[in-house]
């Protein structure tokens, strides 16, 4: 996916769910993401595309979280939603 949307220069690791041992929203592949990469929960954001899977999960360990929606999809109030990744820079 981060490959497809040409972005995966911007990342240094990705954690899927063989090395984590667990399938989102188990918070132990949030937390394996973040203990590997040395950032607090508070200090991190979960940008994806899956409500339950990707934004839940990561809330249920604390950390902010974008809802890539560029379908115009779900709509919902548990965090702000993006229709294009270009947005993500007004939130950092």
């Amino acid at each position: 996916k981060l490959r497809n949307s040409n972005i995966l220069q911007y990342f240094g690791k990705v954690i899927n769910s063989e090395m984590a041992g667990a399938k989102k929203p188990n918070p132990a592949i949030f937390r394996m993401a973040l203990e590997t990469v040395g950032v607090a929960a508070e200090n991190s954001v979960m940008i994806g595309d899956d409500l339950e899977a990707d934004i839940l999960g990561a809330r249920a360990v604390g950390l902010h979280t974008l809802h890539f929606s560029p379908n115009g999809g779900q709509r919902h109030d548990i965090c702000a939603t993006i229709d294009d990744l270009v947005e993500i820079k007004s939130f950092l």
